[in-house]
C-alpha cells in the first residue's frame, strides 16, 4: 500500500496540531484552569482534549477514560493515567496493584473471538526499511521524516504494552513534542527576523524618501521666488516706463496747446529714448579667475551646460568656485553640476580660486 501525499501528510498534520496543542495546555499545567461554569466551554476543551488524544494514537474509549479520571486538566495529565491505568478493564482501573495482588487477578493475554488465539491487529510496515507501525499516525510521522511512501498492511498480536513499553512510547511523544516546538521556534525566530529587517528597510527608505521630497520642495521653493522676484523687477520697469511715456505726453500736449495761444511753433520732440537691447540667449557664461595674491585678473567662457569641474581653459584642476554673497564653496558634488542645475541664472557672480 502507498501512502500518496494527502494520506501521508494530512495525518502528519492532524498530529503537528495535537502536539502544538499539548504544548499549549503542558505549559499550564502547573496551576489547574480557572473554575467556569459554561458547559460549553467545558464541553470544547475536553472535545480538544480527547481530539488531540486520540490523533497521538490512543484509543477513543481509552482517551475519554483517561479525560473523566483527570477532570479533563491537560492532555500530560491524561497521559499519565493513560501510562499507569490504561490496559486496565473499566471496572479494575481503580484498584491499585496490592490490592491486585491479594485478590488474584491477573492480566490475561485477549484471545480471538473463537478462543483459539491472541487477538490479531492491523498495522503498517514500511517496504523501504522494514519498520512497523501501529497506526496511520506512526506511519505518517515516519513518512514525514524519513520520506518514505511506500507501506504494507499486515496483521500482527495486539499484545498489551508492558511497563517499559509503555515509558518508551510516553517518552517517544515527549521527544516527538519537544522536536515540534524547536521547530516551531526555530520558524518564529526566523519570521520575527525576517519581519523586523523588513521593517527597519522600510524605515530607512521612508526617511530617505522624506529627505529627498524635503529637498526637492526646498529646490522649488527657491526656485519660486527666484522666479517671481525677476517677475516682480520685470513689473516694476514695466510701470516705470509707463509712467515715464505718460509723462511725456502730457508734456507734449501742454506744449501744443501754448503754442497754439501763444502762435509760437511748438518746440521739438524730445529724442526718442532708445530701448534696451532684448537680452539675447546665451549658451556660457565669462568667469573671473582670480589668484591667491588677488593681483591678475583672467578671463574664462564657461559653457552652461557644463559641469563647474570642465575648466581647462582656467589652466589648473585644483580649483574651487564661490560666490561672495551669500558666502559659497561649492562641495565637490556641486563642481559637478552646471551653472543652470545649480539654479545660479540669470546672473551670477562666480570666484576662483586654487585649492
Amino acid at each position: 500500500m502507498k501512502l500518496g501525499s494527502q494520506s501521508a501528510v494530512r495525518p502528519v498534520t492532524r498530529l503537528s496540531h495535537a502536539l502544538l496543542h499539548f504544548h499549549r495546555i503542558d505549559r499550564s499545567a502547573a496551576a489547574p484552569p480557572p473554575p467556569t461554569n459554561s458547559p460549553i466551554i467545558l464541553q470544547e476543551m475536553s472535545s480538544e482534549l480527547l481530539t488531540s488524544l486520540v490523533e497521538l494514537g490512543f484509543e477513543s474509549a481509552k482517551a475519554e477514560r483517561a479525560l473523566k479520571e483527570t477532570q479533563n486538566r491537560s492532555v500530560d495529565a491524561a497521559l499519565d493515567w493513560l501510562e499507569k491505568y490504561g490496559d486496565n478493564p473499566p471496572e479494575e482501573e481503580k484498584d491499585d496493584d496490592v490490592s491486585m495482588k491479594e485478590e488474584g487477578v491477573h492480566k490475561t493475554v485477549p484471545t480471538s473471538k473463537n478462543g483459539e488465539g491472541p487477538i490479531m491487529a492491523k498495522g503498517l510496515k514500511c517496504t523501504e526499511c522494514d519498520k512497523f507501525f501501529k497506526n496511520n499516525a506512526l506511519a505518517s510521522y515516519h513518512s514525514e521524516k524519513s520520506g518514505h511512501v511506500n507501506f504494507d498492511e499486515m496483521e500482527y498480536e495486539d499484545k498489551p504494552l508492558t511497563e517499559v513499553e509503555k515509558q518508551e512510547r510516553l517518552d517517544r511523544l515527549r521527544d516527538q513534542l519537544k522536536e515540534r516546538q524547536l521547530a516551531k521556534q526555530k520558524i518564529e525566530i526566523a519570521e520575527n527576523k525576517a519581519n523586523e529587517a523588513i521593517r527597519r528597510k522600510g524605515g530607512k527608505d521612508m526617511v530617505t524618501i522624506k529627505e529627498e521630497l524635503k529637498k526637492k520642495e526646498m529646490e522649488k521653493e527657491i526656485a519660486q521666488r527666484k522666479k517671481d522676484k525677476l517677475d516682480d523687477e520685470r513689473a516694476k520697469a514695466r510701470a516705470r516706463a509707463a509712467i515715464a511715456e505718460d509723462k511725456a505726453e502730457r508734456i507734449r500736449k501742454a506744449a501744443f496747446e501754448k503754442s497754439k495761444r501763444t502762435g509760437l511753433p511748438p518746440p521739438p520732440d524730445p529724442p526718442m529714448v532708445a530701448k534696451p537691447p532684448a537680452k539675447k540667449s546665451t549658451s556660457g557664461v565669462v568667469v573671473q579667475q582670480r589668484n591667491i595674491q588677488r593681483v591678475d585678473f583672467n578671463y574664462a567662457y564657461l559653457v552652461l551646460k557644463d559641469p563647474l569641474s570642465n575648466h581647462t581653459q582656467l589652466g589648473s584642476n585644483s580649483i574651487r568656485f564661490s560666490t561672495t554673497y551669500p558666502r559659497k564653496v561649492f562641495s565637490v558634488d556641486e563642481m559637478n553640476k552646471s551653472i543652470k542645475v545649480l539654479g545660479l541664472l540669470p546672473s551670477v557672480a562666480l570666484a576662483v580660486s586654487y585649492v
